[in-house]
Parts: structure tokens; sequence; C-alpha cells
């Protein structure tokens, strides 16, 4: 049976269709609700109340639309819904047009996405690749904690004073964590942090692989133009490797790298400015100390780091 025609967007291409809703009974007596999508030289078909995308959670089609974006498999710096769709299709094969259009609008009018009007084309750029997220680092300082006494350094803690070098807001901060033993984002039990007033940030993940975590942090308040603040996060994830690597996009103007347990530990240090072909050994510039709460302690404390200089840092407990 016929219901009706109207014109509606294809939830399979994306173009403008001459819809009608049609309607069986199947063998069992139930009855059975879909659409026709008509169009130039195309006709699509789309069952009724079958959509996979009425079945997410409140925020989890923006998740899945950020990290689908973000993966090494979406190249496009910009891109329409139909884009975005044929990389879904092979998971979510029911998931509609008109879903990942409402969810991409959601992530614009938050920033994580521009949208943009080309002609009857809706554009979508990416920002979370562009300069909109970057910032100075005026100081850093990372601390491994060996909390479990096993020699893993389990527990990450950094802490950043950030400043915003550009002329817009600043509302998202990313961050990345790389990992020896595969890990999901919800096992790191990632936490950030305003220290100045002990606030909650939000964490997003944006990229979820074994070892490599890509997140945003949403700020609470926008980081205006000239601002500084300061950022805390905190994860726990083990260090078999017994080996560190950072590297920053943005100079660093003052570095800190600590290691903290109760089990003497001997630490080296090398930097490869992005400037000069060449490793520089740092290892007698470490400091060692101790406090209430560790019986060993040992750092380094450098100034003004290049962007893109790669820190190597390995340890050997005796």
């Amino acid at each position: 049976m016929v219901f009706n025609q109207r014109e509606e967007i294809c939830p399979v291409c994306g173009e403008k269709a001459r819809l009608t809703r049609k309607w069986v009974v199947n063998k069992y007596g139930k009855r059975y609700d879909y659409f026709i999508y008509n169009h130039e030289g195309h006709v699509h078909y789309s069952n009724q109340g079958n959509s996979k995308s009425k079945k997410f959670k409140k925020g989890q089609l923006e998740k899945i639309l950020i990290e689908t974006i973000n993966s090494q498999d979406f190249k496009l710096g910009s891109f329409r819904i139909r884009d975005l769709k044929k990389l879904l299709i092979k998971n979510y094969p029911d998931i509609g047009f008109g879903s990942i259009k409402e969810s991409l609008n959601r992530l614009s009018d938050v920033g994580i996405i521009e949208k943009q009007r080309k002609g009857r084309s809706l554009i979508f750029v990416n920002t979370v690749s562009k300069d909109r997220l970057s910032y100075v680092i005026d100081s850093l300082t990372i601390s491994l904690e060996d909390k479990n006494d096993d020699a893993m350094f389990t527990k990450h803690l950094f802490q950043y004073k950030i400043r915003n070098d550009h002329s817009w807001p600043l509302y998202y901060v990313p961050f990345r964590a790389v990992g020896d033993v595969d890990s999901t984002f919800s096992d790191l039990g990632m936490r950030a942090s305003d220290p100045s007033n002990s606030k909650e940030i939000k964490v997003m993940s944006v990229e979820d692989t074994p070892t490599d975590k890509r997140v945003l942090l949403k700020l609470p308040s926008p980081l205006m133009p000239e601002d500084v603040r300061d950022l805390s996060i905190e994860y726990n994830w083990p260090e078999p490797k017994q080996l560190f690597v950072y590297s920053s996009a943005t100079k660093m103007n003052s570095f800190e790298f600590w290691l903290s347990g109760n089990s003497s530990t001997r630490l080296s240090i090398s930097l490869t400015p992005a400037s000069r072909n060449e490793t520089l050994d740092l290892t007698n510039r470490i400091i060692e100390t101790s406090s209430q709460r560790w019986k060993y302690i040992c750092g380094i404390s450098l100034k003004d780091v290049e962007p893109f200089s790669v820190l190597q840092l390995r340890w050997k407990q005796s």
C-alpha cells in the first residue's frame, strides 16, 4: 500500500529524491514499513523504524563521527555528508543521512568542525587538524610515578601552562598519549582539571587505538587571545619498555621530566633538536632528590626547547 509522496534527502546517497512510503504484511502477519527514494537513474530503499542510529545513546553518534573524521582512513580536510557515510556504512549499514547531518550540525555548533555552504551542498571542515587548536607551551612538567612499586611507572601526570598566541578564542586543547601496552581509552582513567580552581575538564576521545590515544579537552571557558591557563592531565599506563619519548609541535619555554619511585633508578636522557642533525646526551644534567612520599626522584629541567625536538628518556632500576 502507498501512503504518500514527497521530496526528501535520500539516506543512501544524500541526493534529493521523490519519497514514497509503503507498507506490506509479511508472512508472519506483521506489518513491514519501508521507503522508496526515486531520483534520476537511481532507486534506493530504506527500512522504516529499523535504523541503528536510533539506538545510539546521547552523544555516542557524535563520538563515532569524531573518531571517523580523525582516523587514518579519512584523509579529507573538507568533506560532505556522503563522504562520511561511505566510510561509516561498513560498520553502521543502516545509519541515516539525516542522523549524520544532525550530529555534524551539533559538532559544528560547539566548534569541533566548521560548516560552509557551497551552492546546494554543505561542506564540513575538520578543525581538529587546524591552527585553531594550537597554542604555546610556557611550561610543561611530566611526572611518572611508580605507584604500584613494580618498576612500571604507571601513573602519568602532565602539568601545563599554556598561552593562546592567536587572535581567536581557544575552546578545545588537543592531547595525545602513546603507550607500550595495548589498552582502551576507558582503561586509562584519564582526567583533566584546572589546578587554579580544581575544576574538572571534560575529556573527549577522538581516536582510540591500542597504543595511541588522541583526545580533546573541552575548556569550561574559552582561553582568550594572549591569556594563560594551567592544565593538569592524569592517566595510568604501564611503561614496561622503560622508555619515554616526547616531542612538541611548539616551542617549550620550560620543560621538566621527573621519575618518582621507592627503588634506586638510573635515568639517561637525550635530546635531538629539530634544527640540528645530532643527538645530545643530557645525562650529566640529571637532578636526583627525594621526598616524604618517594625515596628516589630523578629528572631534568630544560629551557627553550625548539619545536619538534625529540626527547628520549630511558631508565633502569638497580
